[in-house]
This record gives C-alpha cells, structure tokens and sequence, in this order.
C-alpha cells in the first residue's frame, strides 16, 4: 500500500506490504528531513496516535512553548544511554580515553574487579551519592590506595556523565576518598649511609644502579630501561626517554609524566658511571645498562631487592625500599635548588610532589616548635617580673 496522508493532514501512514500487515508513520521534520517512527505498530490508530505526539512536539518546539525539537533517532539514543549500566558506560569511557597502556590496564581492572561487582548493574542515571557510600564503605577496605584509586576513577567516570546530561550532580561526594593515603612511610638515608650501600652491594654492577636512582632521582622503571645511547659524553648527562614496565607482559613507554627529560648528573659519580659503561655494558648503543641477570627482557625487582636486603642488614639500616632511593634525591635537590628545579630534576609533572620535598628539608617545623617554646616561657617570665615589682614595692 502507497503512502497516504493521515486523517489529521500531517505526516504519512503505510501499511507494510509484507505477511506482518503491519503500519508504518513517519513525517517531514523542521529540518526538511524525513523522520520514521522507531517501531512499526500493530494498528494504524497506534500509529496516528504516534504522529499526533510528535506533531505536538515539533509544535511546540517551533512556538516556545516546549523543548527544542529533536529527531525520535535523537531521542531514542538519548534514551538508551539513560538506561544504560555503569558497566557499559565506564567500559566505553576507558575505551575513549587517551591513556597509556599500563593506566587502561589498571582501569579495567579496577573497574572489572572493585566497581562493576556492586554497581556495575545500576543504569548511569540512577546512581546516587547514598549508594556511593554504600559501595565505598565496603569496597577494599583493607588496601586504601587500591580503594582511593578506585574511588577516583568512578568520580572521573561520573564527572563525565555530568557533562553528558545523564545525571545533574556526581554522586562521588565523599571528602579526601580519592587521595591516597599511604602507611608506608618512606625511609631516606643519610648521605654517608647512600655512600656505604653504594660501596657494599653486590653484584658490583648494581653500584651504578644505586647511585644513578639515588643522585639522579630516576624512578625504577626508567633506570631499567636505561641504554648506553641515553648516556652522554663524559657521562655528564642522562636522557630520560622512556619507562619499562611490566604489567600485562613487557611494555616500554615513556616516563610517567609523559615527557622526556635531560638529567645533569652529579659530578661526584660521572666515574662511577663511566665505568660501569666500560665494565658491564655492552658496545651496541641500545645495550642496557642494567641487563637481566635471570631472564626476561628487563631487570626484576626481586633481583635488586635479594641484592638490597643483606646490605641494609648489614649496614643496620631499616626498611629502606627501592623507591626510598628516589625520595633521597628528592630532598638532596630540594636542599640546594628552588620548586621548579626540584620538578624539572625529578620529572615531575604537579607542584605537589616536590612540594612535598621543599617541606621536608625546609627545617620550618624545628623553627616553629622552638617558637612555641618561646611562648610557653612568657608567662613564666611575666610572673617573675610581677613578683619582682611586688617585692620592690
């Protein structure tokens, strides 16, 4: 059957010319385009009754009267993100986002492992700051840097269906929950105990190793991925490139903060590490510096750490982590260099973490308990003197 014009003179009704014998509507839109029902219907006064609504928003759009007219396409897709679960929505959010591979690993996992789990099933817009709380409150309790990052990634998922109108307000309304909250405390050595772990490790190789972390401030990951061309001539500089890492098999990528970064080393250990090139590095350009002893593409932790723990123990030096070697030289620059220079020797990309530094050696906090001493010795002062006057009258 033909299109013919509904009974109310505005839009198109037909009968399907299949078995089904079912009405098809569709109308001429504001935009000069056709616009098809998004279902067929069983009747054809379903479908007029269909063409009378949509006449009355196009009518109402056109006069003010009502929202601006959109297509039933439109509104169909608005309709269905509305409905659609968390778990969809933050898998396409992940999806989206321009992030290095390691950072989409964690995500997923976060997000499959410690969101999806409790409200993965719930539809975007039906999210609520109670039920939030709820997941919170039960959700990793006993790792509060995995709960912080998870919280985190759920309040950044949310924000964005803020800006998408799927909800009015982000329902991650929980203070501090996104900042990590570490119980570890970072064990710093002393200048002359980083000198006595440099002289005492073994095998001799890993004295590059230590020294380059500690005066240098590389992170692990990208001392490890350190090769002979990132060392320049007289060994007075380090390119900083690239990271390796080892999450979902061997990846290389660059530093954390995304940036490269050109190191001045310390002069003191320019010889050390001339000849630990001349000792243990190969001549090709892209020879590790630090090559795997057991295996694998890059130098393990476990490796460095079974080198690590009888010098400590040895030395009577407590807790002192791989990463501790990078706090030291965070304070080392903090002491003689400025905020920006503490950044830039570090790579790092915020204030925060070099602030952080600048804090630690600033010597305010010894400054400021004496000033309160000071207080507190007034008053006895002040009566001292009001009994002096008291005898002298």
């Amino acid at each position: 059957m033909s299109a013919t014009k509904n009974h109310r003179g505005w839009g198109y009704i037909r009968q399907l010319p299949n078995k089904s014998k079912r009405w098809q509507a569709s109308y001429i839109g504001p935009d000069g385009k056709r616009h098809n029902a998004p279902v067929t219907f069983d009747s054809k006064i379903e479908a007029e009754t269909w063409l009378g609504r949509e006449h009355r928003l196009v009518m109402d759009g056109l006069m003010g009267t009502g929202a601006a007219w959109s297509s039933p396409a439109e509104r169909a897709a608005v309709a269905s993100v509305e409905k659609e679960t968390l778990a969809v929505y933050a898998a396409r959010w992940i999806e989206q986002r321009s992030i290095k591979p390691r950072t989409r690993i964690q995500y997923e996992t976060l997000l499959e492992n410690h969101i999806a789990p409790r409200l993965g099933g719930i539809a975007v817009s039906d999210l609520t700051s109670a039920g939030v709380r709820t997941w919170y409150a039960a959700t990793l309790a006993d790792k509060p840097t995995y709960r912080s990052h998870a919280y985190g990634l759920l309040k950044s998922i949310c924000k964005t269906a803020v800006a998408d109108g799927l909800i009015d307000r982000n329902p991650c309304q929980i203070d501090g929950a996104a900042t990590v909250k570490s119980k570890t405390q970072a064990v710093i050595p002393s200048v002359a105990e980083l000198a006595s772990i440099a002289d005492t490790i073994k095998p001799e190789r890993f004295r590059a190793l230590i020294l380059i972390s500690a005066w240098c401030g590389l992170r692990y990951g990208e001392v490890r991925e350190l090769r002979r061309k990132d060392i320049g001539n007289g060994c007075e500089v380090i390119s900083v490139g690239r990271a390796f890492t080892h999450r979902a098999g061997c990846r290389i990528d660059t530093p954390k903060s995304g940036k490269p970064r050109i190191v001045v080393v310390p002069p003191h250990i320019r010889a050390d590490i001339q000849a630990h090139l001349d000792l243990f590095t190969g001549p090709d350009p892209d020879s590790l510096l630090f090559p795997p002893i057991r295996g694998g593409c890059h130098l393990s932790d476990k490796v460095l750490r079974d080198a690590l723990a009888p010098v400590l123990e040895s030395l009577g030096i407590q807790h002192v982590r791989i990463h501790d070697l990078r706090h030291f030289a965070g304070t080392q620059v903090a002491r003689v260099g400025n905020l920006v220079e503490t950044m830039n020797h570090l790579g790092h990309s915020t204030v925060s973490a070099s602030l952080r530094y600048q804090h630690q050696v600033s010597g305010r906090d010894a400054e400021i308990a004496a000033a309160l001493s000071e207080l507190a010795a007034r008053p006895k002062l002040a009566v001292v003197a009001d009994s002096v006057d008291q005898t002298s009258a």
